[in-house]
């Protein structure tokens, strides 16, 4: 059973891999940047034969025939799956031997000074993925987030939330130019493109990075991306999208995450334009550009974003953090219908900025390694420390939305798919007009700093 599931993560992997390195590899993150697999040669053509004139050629290989036979069969089935006559039991048993299914979940537990403990049962998410042929792929995750539906909350059953966060068509014309089009994560720095927990040392998102950039950020539309060599161990990769983009629900404290996710709908002919472009010098190092630029309602107010982020391992030590500023034309929450409730008319932030910075380093304790079983000898510690804050109204006087975190973390993880996390945090926050969120430099933040104790589990399948 352990060699078929690492199978099954090796699969997804490689079928989903981004060109950037990742501790744990996943489908959905790989799946934001990596090409279809490498296309084969042009298909033989018609074999001239000529009466009476024997041709020199060697027999074809057992390879060679293996391959065009199963292009034949793979031509056979896809009439068989578009024939009218067909249902729609007969069509998705032909897809069984090419899709891969797989995923995450994550539980967390919760505790701190004034609140109730509780455990929660964040993330269900489920991965398909096929190969359609040598060019084309599919890719979609499904996220049960809470157990999905009836949520519990308060004593009151509610919506709960099954999403499509990811569904994408990919087509590749070359190597450094695939066409993209469906769910599109929108690569908006590099933690929105791998924000699966179990590629994650820390239980908790970064705070900017739940917000400003509200991942997890999803969006309709189309567009290219690809990886360019540049020579030895260097490399370009980019993602460029054209989207149905935010609408104005653009809150202080919240950030932009009630403006996200225009799956059916836009509303406002503007159509958002998104890109991210990374460069590797070297392997382990991953230096990125990103920008997003939209109208957010129907009188062309535009929300202009820019973001850097970078990644650097050597050896056990692992670097890597961003930042992210927003500048928002002035505008309102409203643009919708005259009956929707979304319409409060409530003023939009003007200006955001939000940062982490993160190490992590990876350690066995001496001696301990020698007396774990067989089964745990690519087991690992990580140690993280991570600082980091946000801001989502630089402009006025209220500072209800600013916050700083910083955060000590210790995992282990038994293989690279499973991981416990553990997670001490202390928070600061702004109080109205008074005081903004203080550094970690200023006495105020150890002074009048919450804490917030956080344990989870993650798991990739």
């Amino acid at each position: 059973m352990k060699t078929t599931a690492l199978g099954l993560v090796g699969a997804l992997a490689i079928a989903f891999a981004s060109g950037a390195s990742a501790q744990v590899p996943t489908a959905t993150t790989a799946a934001q940047g990596a090409p279809a697999a490498t296309s084969a040669g042009k298909e033989d053509g018609p074999e001239l034969l000529l009466e009476g004139l024997e041709l020199d050629e060697p027999e074809p290989s057992h390879t060679a025939t293996v391959a065009q036979a199963a292009k034949a069969d793979d031509r056979e089935d896809y009439k068989e799956r578009t024939d009218n006559m067909k249902n729609a039991v007969d069509r998705a048993a032909s897809i069984i031997d090419r899709t891969v299914l797989g995923g995450y979940g994550e539980h967390e537990f919760e505790a701190g000074p004034g609140r109730v403990s509780h455990f929660r049962a964040h993330r269900y998410v489920l991965f398909v993925y096929s190969q359609v042929t040598d060019r084309i792929s599919v890719a979609t995750e499904i996220e049960f987030e809470f157990a999905g539906s009836p949520n519990k909350q308060d004593g009151v059953l509610g919506i709960g939330e099954v999403l499509l966060e990811f569904s994408v068509v990919d087509f590749e014309i070359f190597e450094w130019l695939v066409a993209r089009a469906g769910v599109i994560l929108m690569p908006v720095g590099a933690f929105n493109l791998r924000h699966d927990a179990p590629t994650r040392d820390l239980t908790a998102r970064p705070i900017a990075y739940e917000t400003i950039v509200p991942s997890t950020w999803f969006e309709s539309g189309a567009g290219f991306y690809g990886t360019i060599p540049i020579g030895d161990h260097q490399r370009i990769n980019y993602e460029l999208y054209v989207v149905n983009g935010l609408d104005s629900r653009i809150y202080d404290g919240f950030g932009m995450r009630a403006a996200r996710g225009s799956h059916f709908e836009d509303n406002n002919h503007d159509k958002a334009v998104v890109g991210r472009v990374a460069y590797s010098p070297l392997l382990g190092l991953e230096l990125a550009l990103s920008g997003y630029t939209g109208a957010y309602d129907k009188a062309h107010n535009r929300v202009n974003m820019a973001n850097l982020d970078f990644t650097w391992r050597s050896g056990k030590l692992e670097l890597l953090g961003e930042a992210v500023f927003a500048r928002i034309d002035e505008g309102f929450v409203e643009g919708f219908s005259a009956s929707s409730t979304a319409n409060t008319r409530d003023a939009v932030p003007e200006n955001m900025f939000g940062f982490y910075l993160q190490a992590n380093y990876h350690f066995m304790l001496p001696g301990l390694r020698d007396h774990l079983p067989v089964w745990l000898s690519d087991a690992t510690f990580t140690g993280v420390v991570r600082y980091e804050g946000k801001d989502t109204d630089l402009q006025r006087q209220s500072v209800q939305g600013d916050q700083r975190r910083l955060t000590f973390g210790l995992n282990f993880r038994p293989i690279e798919a499973y991981v416990l996390k553990t997670d001490f945090q202390l928070n600061s926050f702004g109080v109205d007009e008074v005081r903004s969120a203080p550094d970690l430099w200023q006495g105020a933040f150890w002074s009048d700093a919450q804490f917030t104790f956080m344990s989870s589990v993650a798991f990739l399948f």
